[in-house]
């Protein structure tokens, strides 16, 4: 047996072009909590205070009366104005921050992590097409539906590779997938097989890349390339 054609390195180049390669491609609705917690710009200190505890967030989004975000609140706000004077008199307007990061509900997940990374932030309001608030999202939001990408990625990865006709060798089969990129190993029938299945598993919607550790019983390429 010898290494596969491609010899464990990538195979992003033998994709379909027209294939967008961005793990995260679920949107941000399927993963974002709601209903949101929100306060106005007239809501007092102490509700916004009961509001933030019951909320659990780090982040209260302000609203106007339309629903659309003005602003946010942090609970650092919050701490911070422990230490002025007549705290009981501070409004969501006088501590937000505006205008408010936000993103919309028909972003990939990709692209809300772009944003906690390129601002700093960690809860973001989600909006919708008019900047209504309909959600928020938190870290643990975006890696859960970070990580449920990659098991998605690496079923359709099994369900191809266990295809009827494949040649794999079922019990030899392993395949995993990390941040969008997918190593799969195992043994084939021919290379011939490993190479096919190699162009299959490139075509993976959101794969961000393939290592290819595959062996096979018989080289049926270099014998035709030969004659």
């Amino acid at each position: 047996m010898n290494h596969s054609i491609l010899d464990g390195t990538s195979t992003v180049g033998f994709a379909d072009p027209g294939h967008t390669r961005i793990p995260g491609r679920a949107l941000v609705r399927t993963c974002m909590s709601r209903p949101a917690v929100a306060v106005t710009p007239d809501t007092d200190f102490a509700t916004m205070v009961a509001a933030i505890t019951a909320s659990r967030r780090g982040v209260l989004p302000v609203v106007a009366p339309d629903g659309t975000v003005t602003g946010v609140v942090a609970a650092s706000d919050l701490l911070a104005a422990y230490a002025e004077p007549n705290t009981a008199e501070l409004l969501a307007r006088d501590l937000m921050t505006a205008p408010a990061v936000t993103v919309a509900e028909d972003r990939t997940v990709a692209e809300a992590v772009a944003t906690v990374h390129q601002r700093s932030i960690h809860h973001l309001p989600v909006v919708d097409g008019e900047d209504r608030l309909t959600g928020m999202v938190s870290p643990h939001d975006l890696l859960d539906a970070l990580r449920r990408d990659d098991e998605q990625m690496r079923n359709e990865a099994l369900t191809l590779a266990l295809t009827p006709g494949t040649g794999v060798v079922p019990s030899s089969l392993h395949i995993r997938c990390e941040r969008g990129r997918l190593t799969v190993a195992g043994r084939t029938r021919t290379r011939g097989d490993a190479a096919a299945l190699c162009l299959q598993l490139a075509r993976i919607e959101g794969i961000a890349g393939l290592t290819d550790r595959l062996r096979w019983d018989l080289d049926d390429i270099e014998g035709r390339a030969e004659a």
